[in-house]
């Protein structure tokens, strides 16, 4: 329809609760190529000729308003407009979870929902998807991770307490490709293979919707804990950009055990990790109904640091060449007296060559990242629609790993005359950078009566890994040694094909609203391991000895010890670690639901899937949600899901080094193909996991705005493929010559059954308190997982690597296997609850917004076991501090932390605002990591595997909000 310019509508545009106005709303004239934006006061006008149109209204985060009007000849008519503004929890409607066109609030959902706004995404310090979801979703937690290799700049995130790769990631409903990197390195999520949401830029983020059920059987697999569904803004005409910045403002506080007894407490001052964030989102109108929105943002983050002092015994003086510890005391000398003598030594020097002991950088890694989105729809015919998703990132960071002391020489590149080339030692980094594509082209249409979407799904990750400040030891001595070095890449791509067709049936005998669906899906991954260069990892086959540090300042060295191979911090991958291995799998799938009665909503799934290196599988769900009252509903599901293994857990194999209890390990991880593996160690084939989801809840809205969901849940995994314990040479029966340099072995098993358990409750109220409008919110998750049993192999399991073998049980297959600590790190490694309180008031121009999170306790367990006992009654692992009822103190719980947000934001002309605030506002810090008295600096009876400290420069866990302390900011944002 055409439109002669002549008559004129006019008006503005304003929020519904609070009457501000809205800059930048879009309006049109539905079925026209006319429309206008609303300027700094919320003003437009349409020149249109008289007639009867309908006039529709839309802001990004508010509900589309279509209004009727009628323009006589003659004057202009006013029509103004007021819009409500999304919910930012409850009561929006969602479109993850049922396949069906039918509108609904997630209170009517048959599944429990979380959606997340963009007043959510945009409204506090948090600058990346993972770390908003990890402070605004109940049953979502993601920390940044420190001292973790590539782990450092890939936040792992987690649903329900389950893992990574359990959380089925979604773009516009269309499956995200994984990231091509693998967290081996101790962190939540080890051995599993998660999605890098913070590829995404915020700024092209309209919501996102958690979907907390197991959804298998409707998107496939990986959606066992559940679906995140990332919805990018799109029929938007505006422009809106925001400049951030912010800084930590913190005082750390934390004790060190002192060598006469008792603590010493100390504190720094520290305005560290500054982060400054550039981004924006542009909206177009494409011919006449199409729409294009691009989006990107530019970020900055410095490092932080929150490492303690080194409490090693010595710096530059007498180590057995490969740790920290005391070296054997000399034949004829009291070792009390060597060792005093030692140490006075090492300080005298320690404070001649003005060694810093505070030698690690422990907190976020600094990074640069840039990101850039398109999401567009283009009319295709009568019925068709064009759609695409266009998205590249880039990210480089560097992150550090362990101090190289120079008194452990077996790390320490020497000169060519055999001096240390650092001779105060040095601090190695990763510098990692990934790249990350996506694009998705589709096409929907109608055939009759039929909804028809085709569509391909293209994405790929990749991971550089380059190693700076380092060295190879086992290189020749040389007075220009290599100190950088490039160490690999890890690429994954995938390609998915979606054809999809659903159909509504709007009544159908007692069922109202029937929708049918079904549809077919091609998937191809393919996972690469690129080797480093030469150097990276050269050494394995030599046996160059280096001189041991001396015992005194120009002393002889006592002796010898082997130089370790590879780049210190992160050995390179090796040619046999090279690989490129693909897969294909075939999806059938079909999805039927109704209402009945106007009361009862049932939705019932399946889907069969058939992969060519795992096989097939069959899954299936039910969920129902019956209407008890208007104000009442009680919904439930069951379901069976899936997740096969990742070409990542099948392939992966590299050598890194991991260190246990403060000390350096080169540890080996064979991929399931590897002999070590298969015969050496009798591992068997990956299968995929399985599990069962039952759910059950009540949701209820009361009056107009207050609204309440509560959700129990039950989910068990059998079969969970989880990253081994570590098998040293010794218990492997390594000879000298087999796998120089390798201290440790691991590998990834179907090694465990595991049942979740929780309950979620979110409930909203929105309400007028004086002049403005006041919005309350609660989110509870309580969580508990477990692990039923562990599924050794029979070579494992057999009683002679085990009982027979007699011993510390610390050296029994069985025990290695999935040893405690890793129970711990699935058990408790994360909060068992979450408390989320938000309050938000408006009232004119001004914006108060106050939030605080709870995170509940997390407890770590060595991995060796303190309770084990031999025939006489004596502890296998005697080094531990013990309480009066003989637990060690280094199995620890770090009790609950609340972290309040707060920040205040001010419209100067509804086009531009500012907004400060504080994360953190109170600068709270979880428990201190447990430091040994015994470590205490200078003491003669010193042994670092006594705590997790890791010689007392671990301070913090990173499990519960972060160890950063206050983080202050201030946001300028621009809409038109």
């Amino acid at each position: 329809m055409s439109i002669a310019f002549s008559q004129g509508i006019t008006g503005r545009v304003t929020d519904k609760a609070s009457g501000s106005i809205i800059p930048g709303a879009t309006v049109v004239v539905v079925g026209s190529t006319t429309g206008a934006t609303t300027d700094a006061e919320g003003v437009y006008r349409l020149n249109v000729s008289p007639g009867t149109y309908n006039v529709r209204f839309s802001f990004v985060g508010y509900e589309g308003l279509t209004v009727p009007v009628t323009i006589p000849a003659g004057d202009p008519v006013t029509l103004n407009a007021a819009i409500a503004e999304l919910s930012s929890r409850l009561n929006e409607v969602v479109v993850v979870g049922s396949r069906a066109a039918t509108a609904r609030t997630n209170i009517q959902t048959v599944a429990p929902v979380d959606v997340i706004s963009t007043k959510d995404l945009k409204g506090f310090a948090q600058t990346d998807v993972s770390q908003i979801l990890n402070f605004v979703a109940p049953s979502f937690n993601s920390n940044r991770q420190t001292v973790t290799d590539g782990t450092d700049h890939v936040d792992p995130a987690s649903l329900r307490g389950l893992g990574p790769d359990q959380v089925l990631v979604l773009v516009n409903g269309k499956r995200r490709h994984t990231t091509a990197l693998v967290n081996i390195n101790g962190s939540v999520g080890r051995g599993s293979v998660g999605t890098d949401m913070n590829a995404i830029p915020v700024a092209a983020i309209e919501r996102i919707e958690v979907l907390r059920d197991g959804a298998a059987a409707q998107y496939g697999s990986d959606a066992i804990a559940g679906v995140i569904n990332v919805v990018l803004k799109k029929n938007y005409t505006g422009l809106t950009a925001s400049l951030t910045a912010g800084q930590s403002f913190t005082n750390m506080k934390y004790n060190v055990p002192l060598i006469g007894g008792g603590t010493e407490p100390r504190s720094q001052s520290l305005h560290d990790g500054g982060v400054l964030q550039f981004d924006f989102s542009k909206g177009f109108r494409m011919g006449r109904n199409g729409s294009l929105t691009v989006a990107g943002q530019v970020q900055e983050r410095g490092r932080t640091n929150r490492s303690g002092p080194d409490n090693a015994p010595t710096i530059y003086l007498g180590t057995n060449g490969t740790a920290a510890v005391f070296p054997t005391t000399p034949t004829g000398q009291n070792q009390n007296d060597f060792r005093s003598q030692l140490i006075a030594a090492d300080q005298a020097l320690v404070a001649q060559r003005g060694y810093n002991r505070q030698n690690m950088v422990i907190g976020n890694s600094s990074a640069r990242n840039y990101g850039l989105f398109v999401n567009g729809t283009l009319p295709v015919g009568a019925n068709g629609n064009l759609y695409f998703t266009a998205g590249a990132s880039f990210r480089e960071g560097t992150g550090y790993g362990n101090y190289r002391l120079p008194a452990i020489r077996a790390q320490q590149p020497l000169n060519a005359d055999g001096s240390l080339y650092y001779p105060d030692g040095f601090l190695p980094a990763i510098q990692s950078k990934i790249n990350d594509q996506s694009l998705l082209v589709g096409y929907k249409t109608k055939l009759g009566q039929w909804n028809m979407d085709l569509s391909n799904t293209f994405g790929r990750n990749s991971f550089r890994f380059d190693v700076l400040n380092s060295a190879n030891a086992s290189l020749p001595n040389s007075n220009t040694q290599q100190t950088d070095f490039y160490a690999g890449k890890l690429l994954f791509n995938q390609n998915t094909t979606n054809l999809d067709f659903s159909r509504l049936y709007a009544q159908v005998g007692a069922i109202t609203g029937l929708n049918l669906a079904a549809g077919a899906e091609y998937r191809r991954d393919q996972f690469q391991i690129v080797a480093g260069e030469l150097n990276s990892y050269v050494g394995a086959s030599t046996s160059k000895a280096v001189p041991l540090a001396p015992y005194t300042v120009g002393g002889t060295s006592p002796g010898t010890t082997l130089a370790l191979p590879g780049s210190q911090v992160f050995p390179g991958y090796q040619p046999t670690d090279a690989i490129n291995a693909s897969r294909h799998n075939v999806s059938l799938y079909a999805d039927v639901e109704g209402e009945l009665f106007r009361r009862l909503l049932l939705d019932l799934a399946g889907r069969y899937e058939n992969y060519s290196d795992f096989g097939s599988k069959l899954t299936g769900k039910l969920a129902g949600r019956l209407r008890l009252i208007d104000a009442l509903n009680i919904r439930g599901a069951i379901s069976t899901g899936f997740r096969a293994p990742s070409l990542h857990q099948r392939y992966f194999q590299n050598t890194s080094t991991q260190f246990v209890s403060g000390n350096p390990s080169n540890t080996l991880t064979v991929n399931n193909d590897n002999p070590i593996a298969r015969q050496v160690i009798g591992v068997n084939a990956l299968k995929p996991e399985t599990s069962v989801n039952y759910t059950l809840g009540l949701t209820s809205q009361l009056g107009r705005q207050f609204t309440i969901t509560v959700d129990a849940y039950l989910i068990d995994i059998n079969d969970r493929i989880l990253y081994s314990g570590a098998f040293s040479r010794s218990v492997l029966g390594f000879g000298t010559n087999d796998y120089v340099g390798i201290n440790n072995v691991r590998f990834f098993a179907n090694a465990a059954n595991t049942r979740t358990k929780g309950i979620d409750i979110v409930a909203t109220e929105r309400l007028k308190a004086g002049p403005g409008q006041l919005t309350l919110t609660a989110a509870i998750n309580f969580n508990q997982n477990k692990v039923l049993s562990i599924n050794p192999s029979d070579v494992i399991n057999s009683p002679a690597n085990n009982e027979s073998k007699g011993g510390n049980p610390d050296t029994w297959f069985r025990n290695i296997f999935f040893d405690r600590s890793q129970v711990a790190l699935l058990e408790t490694g994360q909060p068992q609850n979450k408390i989320n309180l938000s309050a938000s008031y408006t009232i004119g121009k001004f914006d108060l917004t106050l939030r605080t999170v709870r995170f509940g306790s997390v407890t770590n367990k060595t991995n060796v076991d303190p309770y084990a006992k031999n025939a006489s009654g004596a502890y296998y692992n005697s080094q531990f501090a013990r309480n009066e009822s003989g637990d060690p103190y280094i199995d620890q719980t770090f009790n609950p932390i609340w972290i309040t947000d707060l920040t205040a934001n001010y419209r100067f002309t509804k086009a531009i605002s500012l907004s400060l605030g504080a994360n953190n506002l109170f600068d709270v810090y979880p428990d201190q990591i447990y430091i040994d008295p015994r470590n205490a600096l200078g003491s003669v009876d010193y042994s670092s595997g006594r705590d997790a400290s890791n010689r007392g420069r671990f301070l913090f866990g990173s499990n519960q909000g972060g160890f950063n302390g206050r983080f202050l900011f201030t946001r300028l944002t621009a809409s038109f």
